[in-house]
Protein backbone atom coordinates (compact mmCIF):
# COMPACT_ATOMS: atom_id res chain seq x y z
CA UNK A 1 0.00 0.00 0.00
CA UNK A 2 0.97 3.32 -0.99
CA UNK A 3 0.39 6.36 1.22
CA UNK A 4 0.49 10.00 0.59
CA UNK A 5 1.13 12.32 3.35
CA UNK A 6 0.61 16.13 3.13
CA UNK A 7 -0.32 19.15 4.93
CA UNK A 8 -1.37 22.59 4.08
CA UNK A 9 -0.23 25.83 5.12
CA UNK A 10 -3.16 28.77 5.21
CA UNK A 11 -3.84 32.48 5.94
CA UNK A 12 -6.83 33.97 7.68
CA UNK A 13 -8.54 36.21 6.25
CA UNK A 14 -11.97 37.85 5.95
CA UNK A 15 -13.99 36.93 2.45
CA UNK A 16 -16.32 40.18 1.46
CA UNK A 17 -18.17 37.06 -0.71
CA UNK A 18 -19.11 34.71 2.16
CA UNK A 19 -18.83 37.42 5.32
CA UNK A 20 -17.32 35.11 7.35
CA UNK A 21 -13.41 34.41 8.22
CA UNK A 22 -11.67 31.62 5.84
CA UNK A 23 -8.16 29.72 5.84
CA UNK A 24 -7.23 30.22 2.46
CA UNK A 25 -4.66 27.47 1.59
CA UNK A 26 -1.44 29.22 0.41
CA UNK A 27 0.90 26.04 0.27
CA UNK A 28 0.11 22.32 -0.35
CA UNK A 29 3.28 19.68 0.49
CA UNK A 30 3.21 15.92 0.39
CA UNK A 31 5.44 13.06 0.85
CA UNK A 32 4.48 9.49 -1.26
CA UNK A 33 5.40 6.62 1.12
CA UNK A 34 5.83 2.82 0.17
CA UNK A 35 4.77 -0.36 2.24
CA UNK A 36 8.04 -0.10 4.32
CA UNK A 37 7.05 3.67 5.06
CA UNK A 38 9.99 4.90 3.55
CA UNK A 39 10.27 8.20 1.51
CA UNK A 40 9.83 7.63 -2.43
CA UNK A 41 8.16 11.11 -3.88
CA UNK A 42 7.55 14.64 -2.45
CA UNK A 43 5.06 17.22 -3.72
CA UNK A 44 4.96 21.00 -2.98
CA UNK A 45 3.22 23.77 -4.19
CA UNK A 46 2.59 27.66 -3.38
CA UNK A 47 -1.00 28.70 -3.96
CA UNK A 48 -1.69 32.24 -4.90
CA UNK A 49 -4.44 33.82 -2.73
CA UNK A 50 -7.21 35.42 -3.97
CA UNK A 51 -9.18 36.37 -0.59
CA UNK A 52 -6.41 38.17 1.51
CA UNK A 53 -3.58 39.54 -1.02
CA UNK A 54 -1.12 39.92 2.25
CA UNK A 55 0.29 37.57 4.48
CA UNK A 56 -0.69 37.90 8.63
CA UNK A 57 2.19 38.75 10.83
CA UNK A 58 1.84 35.47 12.55
CA UNK A 59 1.73 32.96 9.62
CA UNK A 60 4.60 34.93 8.07
CA UNK A 61 6.81 34.71 10.97
CA UNK A 62 5.77 31.25 11.80
CA UNK A 63 6.07 30.06 8.34
CA UNK A 64 8.80 31.83 7.30
CA UNK A 65 7.09 32.75 4.25
CA UNK A 66 6.63 36.31 2.22
CA UNK A 67 3.98 37.88 -0.41
CA UNK A 68 6.81 37.85 -3.01
CA UNK A 69 6.78 34.07 -2.57
CA UNK A 70 3.02 33.40 -3.60
CA UNK A 71 2.77 36.15 -6.32
CA UNK A 72 3.53 33.43 -8.85
CA UNK A 73 1.74 30.87 -6.95
CA UNK A 74 -0.96 28.41 -8.64
CA UNK A 75 -4.37 28.99 -8.34
CA UNK A 76 -6.30 26.63 -6.10
CA UNK A 77 -7.83 24.27 -8.64
CA UNK A 78 -4.08 23.67 -10.19
CA UNK A 79 -2.81 22.84 -7.84
CA UNK A 80 -5.45 20.46 -6.85
CA UNK A 81 -5.19 18.91 -9.91
CA UNK A 82 -2.05 18.54 -10.10
CA UNK A 83 -1.64 16.53 -6.04
CA UNK A 84 -4.44 14.57 -7.56
CA UNK A 85 -2.42 13.57 -10.20
CA UNK A 86 0.77 12.85 -7.47
CA UNK A 87 -1.42 10.93 -5.19
CA UNK A 88 -3.50 9.09 -7.82
CA UNK A 89 -4.46 5.32 -6.00
CA UNK A 90 -2.54 6.27 -3.03
CA UNK A 91 -4.59 6.26 0.84
CA UNK A 92 -4.11 9.88 1.92
CA UNK A 93 -3.51 10.70 4.96
CA UNK A 94 -2.81 13.84 7.65
CA UNK A 95 -1.77 14.91 11.22
CA UNK A 96 -5.24 15.20 12.14
CA UNK A 97 -8.51 16.27 10.08
CA UNK A 98 -7.78 20.22 10.48
CA UNK A 99 -6.46 20.20 7.39
CA UNK A 100 -9.32 18.24 5.55
CA UNK A 101 -11.58 20.93 6.92
CA UNK A 102 -9.36 24.16 5.48
CA UNK A 103 -9.76 21.59 2.12
CA UNK A 104 -13.39 21.80 2.03
CA UNK A 105 -13.59 25.60 2.80
CA UNK A 106 -11.49 26.02 0.13
CA UNK A 107 -13.34 24.03 -2.10
CA UNK A 108 -16.19 25.43 -1.21
CA UNK A 109 -14.99 28.97 -2.00
CA UNK A 110 -13.84 27.94 -5.43
CA UNK A 111 -15.84 25.56 -6.59
CA UNK A 112 -19.16 25.66 -5.13
CA UNK A 113 -18.84 22.38 -3.60
CA UNK A 114 -16.90 20.96 -0.20
CA UNK A 115 -16.27 17.56 -1.63
CA UNK A 116 -12.59 17.18 -1.81
CA UNK A 117 -11.79 15.94 -5.80
CA UNK A 118 -8.71 13.33 -4.52
CA UNK A 119 -10.18 12.14 -1.42
CA UNK A 120 -10.97 8.54 -1.86
CA UNK A 121 -9.47 7.00 1.08
CA UNK A 122 -8.26 8.65 4.23
CA UNK A 123 -6.28 7.96 7.45
CA UNK A 124 -5.82 10.06 10.13
CA UNK A 125 -2.11 9.69 11.79
CA UNK A 126 -2.65 11.71 14.52
CA UNK A 127 -5.63 9.58 15.27
CA UNK A 128 -3.67 6.37 15.08
CA UNK A 129 -0.85 7.69 16.99
CA UNK A 130 -2.43 8.85 20.17
CA UNK A 131 -4.04 5.23 19.89
CA UNK A 132 -0.90 3.58 20.14
CA UNK A 133 1.13 5.55 22.62
CA UNK A 134 -2.23 5.44 24.93
CA UNK A 135 -2.89 9.39 24.52
CA UNK A 136 -6.55 9.85 24.32
CA UNK A 137 -7.03 13.19 26.16
CA UNK A 138 -6.52 16.32 24.04
CA UNK A 139 -5.21 16.34 20.38
CA UNK A 140 -1.70 15.64 20.29
CA UNK A 141 0.45 18.34 18.18
CA UNK A 142 2.58 17.01 15.43
CA UNK A 143 6.18 18.36 17.57
CA UNK A 144 4.92 17.04 21.02
CA UNK A 145 4.17 13.77 19.42
CA UNK A 146 7.81 14.05 17.89
CA UNK A 147 9.40 14.60 21.05
CA UNK A 148 7.71 11.82 22.54
CA UNK A 149 8.95 9.39 19.97
CA UNK A 150 12.40 10.83 20.46
CA UNK A 151 12.38 11.74 16.48
CA UNK A 152 14.57 14.37 15.67
CA UNK A 153 13.50 17.31 13.31
CA UNK A 154 16.35 19.17 13.22
CA UNK A 155 17.08 18.88 9.68
CA UNK A 156 13.62 19.74 8.50
CA UNK A 157 11.57 23.09 7.75
CA UNK A 158 8.48 23.02 10.77
CA UNK A 159 5.34 25.20 9.64
CA UNK A 160 6.19 24.32 6.27
CA UNK A 161 3.73 21.84 4.14
CA UNK A 162 6.67 19.66 3.05
CA UNK A 163 8.40 19.47 6.08
CA UNK A 164 5.40 18.59 8.53
CA UNK A 165 5.08 16.19 6.09
CA UNK A 166 7.99 14.57 6.37
CA UNK A 167 7.71 14.40 10.36
CA UNK A 168 4.73 12.82 10.16
CA UNK A 169 5.89 10.52 7.54
CA UNK A 170 9.00 9.83 10.56
CA UNK A 171 6.42 9.28 13.01
CA UNK A 172 4.25 7.05 11.59
CA UNK A 173 7.56 4.76 10.07
CA UNK A 174 8.64 4.40 13.94
CA UNK A 175 5.32 3.12 15.01
CA UNK A 176 3.37 1.64 12.02
CA UNK A 177 1.75 -1.73 12.39
CA UNK A 178 0.28 -2.10 8.87
CA UNK A 179 -2.77 -4.51 10.49
CA UNK A 180 -3.41 -1.74 13.45
CA UNK A 181 -3.13 1.05 10.80
CA UNK A 182 -5.10 -0.11 8.16
CA UNK A 183 -8.22 0.23 10.77
CA UNK A 184 -7.75 3.41 10.44
CA UNK A 185 -8.52 3.92 6.75
CA UNK A 186 -11.48 5.35 6.10
CA UNK A 187 -13.61 5.13 2.59
CA UNK A 188 -14.42 9.02 1.59
CA UNK A 189 -18.39 8.21 1.60
CA UNK A 190 -21.92 10.36 2.59
CA UNK A 191 -21.23 9.38 6.00
CA UNK A 192 -17.55 10.16 6.15
CA UNK A 193 -18.13 13.72 5.22
CA UNK A 194 -20.93 13.56 8.32
CA UNK A 195 -18.25 13.09 10.40
CA UNK A 196 -15.90 15.01 9.26
CA UNK A 197 -18.35 17.86 9.25
CA UNK A 198 -19.68 17.37 12.58
CA UNK A 199 -18.80 19.31 15.52
CA UNK A 200 -18.48 17.87 18.85
CA UNK A 201 -19.95 19.96 21.66
CA UNK A 202 -19.81 20.03 24.82
CA UNK A 203 -23.00 20.21 27.00
CA UNK A 204 -22.80 21.82 30.45
CA UNK A 205 -26.58 22.91 31.02
CA UNK A 206 -28.21 21.62 34.08
CA UNK A 207 -31.55 21.35 32.11
CA UNK A 208 -30.56 20.17 29.00
CA UNK A 209 -32.95 17.32 28.36
CA UNK A 210 -29.47 15.10 27.39
CA UNK A 211 -28.47 15.14 30.65
CA UNK A 212 -30.34 12.70 33.42
CA UNK A 213 -29.84 13.61 36.63
CA UNK A 214 -29.99 10.83 38.27
CA UNK A 215 -26.71 9.41 36.77
CA UNK A 216 -25.45 12.28 38.18
CA UNK A 217 -22.76 10.96 40.80
CA UNK A 218 -19.43 9.92 41.06
CA UNK A 219 -17.78 6.43 42.98
CA UNK A 220 -15.24 6.78 45.45
CA UNK A 221 -12.23 6.51 44.01
CA UNK A 222 -10.96 4.48 47.15
CA UNK A 223 -13.34 2.56 48.22
CA UNK A 224 -15.97 2.72 44.79
CA UNK A 225 -18.96 3.83 47.25
CA UNK A 226 -21.44 6.51 45.67
CA UNK A 227 -20.30 9.92 47.10
CA UNK A 228 -22.61 12.27 48.06
CA UNK A 229 -23.14 15.57 46.42
CA UNK A 230 -23.15 18.09 49.19
CA UNK A 231 -23.45 21.46 47.75
CA UNK A 232 -24.63 20.43 44.10
CA UNK A 233 -23.34 20.82 40.66
CA UNK A 234 -21.94 24.10 39.38
CA UNK A 235 -21.03 24.55 35.56
CA UNK A 236 -17.95 26.06 35.29
CA UNK A 237 -15.29 25.52 32.09
CA UNK A 238 -17.48 23.23 29.89
CA UNK A 239 -18.39 21.00 32.63
CA UNK A 240 -19.81 19.66 36.13
CA UNK A 241 -18.13 20.26 39.43
CA UNK A 242 -19.34 19.07 42.62
CA UNK A 243 -18.52 18.77 46.43
CA UNK A 244 -18.35 15.33 47.27
CA UNK A 245 -18.21 12.88 50.70
CA UNK A 246 -17.66 9.35 50.99
CA UNK A 247 -19.94 8.31 54.06
CA UNK A 248 -17.71 4.73 54.05
CA UNK A 249 -13.90 6.45 53.64
CA UNK A 250 -15.23 9.68 55.56
CA UNK A 251 -13.33 12.08 53.04
CA UNK A 252 -13.93 15.02 50.92
CA UNK A 253 -13.02 15.35 47.73
CA UNK A 254 -14.06 16.67 44.14
CA UNK A 255 -15.81 15.81 41.26
CA UNK A 256 -15.98 16.47 37.68
CA UNK A 257 -18.64 15.41 35.16
CA UNK A 258 -18.24 16.15 31.60
CA UNK A 259 -20.96 15.58 28.70
CA UNK A 260 -20.03 15.79 25.58
CA UNK A 261 -21.69 15.09 22.13
CA UNK A 262 -19.80 13.18 19.30
CA UNK A 263 -21.05 12.44 15.76
CA UNK A 264 -21.74 8.78 17.36
CA UNK A 265 -23.60 10.47 20.74
CA UNK A 266 -23.38 11.29 24.07
CA UNK A 267 -20.22 10.64 26.03
CA UNK A 268 -20.03 10.79 29.76
CA UNK A 269 -16.44 11.39 31.27
CA UNK A 270 -16.45 11.44 35.29
CA UNK A 271 -13.49 12.07 37.48
CA UNK A 272 -12.31 12.72 40.98
CA UNK A 273 -9.80 15.74 40.79
CA UNK A 274 -9.71 16.71 44.83
CA UNK A 275 -9.24 13.06 46.64
CA UNK A 276 -8.03 12.64 49.86
CA UNK A 277 -3.90 11.92 48.23
CA UNK A 278 -4.44 15.69 46.63
CA UNK A 279 -4.98 16.90 49.71
CA UNK A 280 -1.79 15.57 51.37
CA UNK A 281 0.51 16.98 48.57
CA UNK A 282 -0.57 20.58 49.14
CA UNK A 283 -2.27 22.38 46.10
CA UNK A 284 -4.31 21.03 43.50
CA UNK A 285 -4.83 22.70 40.14
CA UNK A 286 -7.77 21.54 37.91
CA UNK A 287 -7.53 23.42 35.21
CA UNK A 288 -5.51 20.61 33.15
CA UNK A 289 -8.59 18.76 33.77
CA UNK A 290 -10.97 20.91 31.66
CA UNK A 291 -8.18 21.27 28.81
CA UNK A 292 -10.18 18.99 26.47
CA UNK A 293 -10.82 20.63 23.20
CA UNK A 294 -13.40 20.60 20.39
CA UNK A 295 -12.24 19.12 16.88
Amino acid sequence: MELVIFDLEWNSGYCKKTKSFINEIIELGAVKVNENMEIIGQFSIFVRPDITKRLNPKVRELTQLSNEDLVHGATFNYAISKFRKFSEGCVISSWSTSDLNALETNCEYYNGSRRIPFLKKYADVQAYCQDVIGKEKNQLALQAAAELLEIDSGDIPLHRAVGDSILTARILKKIYEPEKFAGYVSVVDDEFYARLDFHNTFIYDINNPLINKEDMFILCDVCNTRCEVTQGWKSRNRSFYGELFCPVCEIKMKGRIQYKLEYDGLTVNKRIIHSAADQTEGQTDDRDDVSETDE
